[in-house]
């Protein structure tokens, strides 16, 4: 019987070898269309041989190696082409990668056999080597963590995935950018970021500063084509901070190379080779060096203060041009183009700041002094006529609260009140309600040494607060949807002001706290349940540090629930009623008894004891989904 069976397992195997070979010649077609027609018969038949014969190695041979040609693009595509017909050809690369991928998880050696002759010949062939096989090869060993298991080219321990590893260190320490693609270009900077850690794993400090130095010039950020030039700009951003440590001997080399680069005045900024999105870029990568370089403090805060001496000298150039064209009466394009020059330079300050961490401080890198004459400098040119200014003026004071402790105090008082005399819309009040919430969070009680008004920001924001507060449904227009986020930074800022023990900013204007609680009451009772939550929860903490607010809240928190748009099938509306029993049990919790007769009081008898046996028995989402179905209950007794 057994002989039988193999008998018939041998015919059925050749039966399947017999169709395998038409397939391949189809595979083989230069037409992708026909090509891919045997892609799924193909990877089935492999994974059968793989698994019952793995002895067998003709079909699989043949099947790479004719799949690794046909993902050469052929003559009538354009390696730098986005046609449709290109993107047709990605789309057939991916099918040609599923049938490498079924052999490459179980056979990784053989893959890794058959790249390895192309990525030699790509490496020492130079110019010889047609644009299309370098591009192909380029893109497969990107995408090689699909073809085999991924965690060979993570932390390479074998020798296969030792052989697996050094293929794409042998391209970027090999290859000759020669300028013929620029697809090849950008392709070849995507492989550096995607094997950053294999670069890190494998001590590759020659091949990381090789292409930092293929970066730098015409093969890289400087290269012509503007339309790769924008990622790879990202890309040595990106290259940077995985290598900082590596490359921070090579600060001062950066600093030349990109100087010429950079836009020196309003008028040469639409002529320069970098937008001004990637000289921010640029900006941040050359910060990140200098901060985690192998250098003293002294010396990191000379390149930063070089460099910030730089942007200041074109800031006050710019500023002057600026007061001359306008007591010339130009036109507003020429305002406008000197205006967008000034907020790039203080968006590229902000984003140097962001090389700075907890463990390579500001303060650690001797760079607090700069920057605070780099706000003062901003902040003394912020004003309503220059108005202009303001977001990227407000984006640097957030990024010195990240970055700067109780050094930044002494001038908090000055940037609240430029922004604050600048922030004359609903928009503008949104954001400077979110940078207050900041740095209130950020400094807690140091605030109310810090010659902020608090109580008189939280008062401006609760009389915009209450702008048609009664128009406010589901966001019918723009002007609706800002005035909502108004009132939810309002609500922010007041819960940490609360939280932060600052709450004494209030009372220094009789009927202040008063304002602002009576604000944050009716929010409570509003459509908006992002502001229902927050405000409950500030009425909850107030009841706790001013008893004579206890009643309002309580009364506030048992109208919640029977408000229209609270539904028990509403996901918001669960969010909103678990306020409302955290904020029911707080005050429970304070005074049992006063809790229970204040209940008994406003609520019919049987609703009330009720109530009460759900707060006292129950906790968490039962006592949220108990308590919602109490109210759905009586809601629709009364519509009977």
């Amino acid at each position: 019987m057994n002989s039988i069976m193999d008998e018939q397992q041998k015919q059925c195997v050749a039966e399947l070898a017999a169709l395998a070979q038409p397939a391949l010649d189809v595979l083989n077609n230069e037409n992708p269309e026909l090509s891919e027609l045997s892609i799924d018969i193909l990877r089935a038949y492999i994974i059968f041989i793989l698994k019952f014969f793995p002895e067998s190695t003709d079909v699989i041979a043949k099947a790479i190696q004719i799949s690794l040609a046909r993902y050469v693009m052929g003559e009538d595509l354009n390696v730098d082409g986005g046609g449709e017909d290109e993107a047709e050809f990605q789309e057939y690369r991916k099918e040609l990668r599923s049938i490498l991928n079924v052999i490459g998880v179980k056979r990784p050696e053989v893959i890794i056999s058959a790249i390895e002759p192309w990525a030699l010949e790509v490496t020492t062939g130079g110019s010889q080597v047609s644009v299309p096989r370098i591009e192909a090869l380029l893109h497969i060993v990107f995408h090689l963590h699909e073809i085999i298991p991924s965690n060979m080219l993570q932390n390479p321990r074998d020798d296969v995935a030792q052989r697996a590893a050094r293929i794409p260190i042998a391209i970027l320490e090999g290859l000759v950018l020669d300028g013929r693609s620029a697809t090849i270009h950008v392709t070849y900077f995507e492989l550096a970021c995607r094997y950053e850690r294999l670069l890190t794993f494998q001590q590759q400090p020659a091949v990381i500063t090789h292409i930092a130095a293929a970066f730098l010039d015409q093969r890289g950020i400087a290269i012509p084509c503007i339309n790769v030039r924008t990622r790879i700009v990202y890309l040595f951003c990106r290259f940077v901070k995985a290598h900082k440590v590596v490359l921070s001997k090579l600060v001062a080399e950066v600093i030349t190379r990109l100087a010429p680069l950079l836009a020196v005045s309003p008028q040469s900024e639409a002529n320069q080779l970098l937008s001004s999105d990637d000289q921010a870029y640029i900006f941040e990568a050359t910060a990140t060096l200098i901060v985690f370089g192998d250098l003293s403090p002294d010396l990191k805060a000379q390149y930063f203060g070089e460099l910030a001496s730089t942007l200041v000298s074109k800031f006050e150039a710019a500023l002057a041009e600026l007061n001359t064209a306008r007591s010339r009466n130009a036109d507003e394009e020429t305002i406008q183009t000197i205006l967008t020059f000034m907020s790039n330079i203080i968006i590229y300050c902000s984003r140097m700041s962001k090389a700075f961490t907890n463990v390579q401080s500001m303060k650690s890198c001797n760079c607090v002094d700069i920057y605070l004459r780099l706000i003062k400098l901003f902040i003394d040119t912020l004003s309503v006529e220059n108005s202009f200014l303001l977001e990227s003026t407000r984006q640097f004071a957030h990024r010195l609260v990240v970055s700067m402790e109780e050094e930044l105090m002494p001038f908090m008082r000055g940037i609240f009140e430029k922004l604050a005399l600048v922030s004359t819309d609903l928009d503008a009040m949104q954001h400077l309600l979110i940078f207050c919430h900041q740095a209130v969070a950020k400094f807690k009680k140091a605030m109310l040494s810090s010659g902020v008004d608090l109580g008189n920001v939280l008062a401006i924001a609760a009389r915009a607060s209450m702008q048609e507060q009664e128009n406010i449904t589901a966001a019918k227009d723009e002007s609706q949807r800002v005035l909502v986020y108004v009132q939810r930074a309002f609500l922010q800022l007041l819960y940490t002001v609360i939280v932060s023990d600052c709450i004494e900013s209030l009372s220094a204007t009789t009927g202040l706290l008063e304002h602002v609680l009576e604000a944050a009451a009716r929010l409570a009772l509003s459509t908006d349940q992002t502001s229902q939550k927050v405000a409950l929860a500030c009425l909850a903490k107030v009841s706790q540090i001013l008893p004579n607010w206890s009643a309002k809240t309580l009364r506030i928190a048992l109208e919640v629930p029977s408000l229209s748009h609270i539904s028990p099938s509403d996901a918001g509306s669960s969010i909103v009623v678990h306020e409302v029993c955290s904020t029911l049990v707080a005050l429970l919790q304070t005074d049992p008894n006063g809790f229970s007769c204040a209940i008994r009081e406003l609520l019919p008898s049987g609703f009330s004891d009720q109530l009460l046996n759900l707060l006292t028995s129950l906790k968490g989402k039962n006592l949220d989904k108990e308590v919602m179905n109490l109210y759905a209950g009586i809601r629709a007794q009364q519509r009977q």
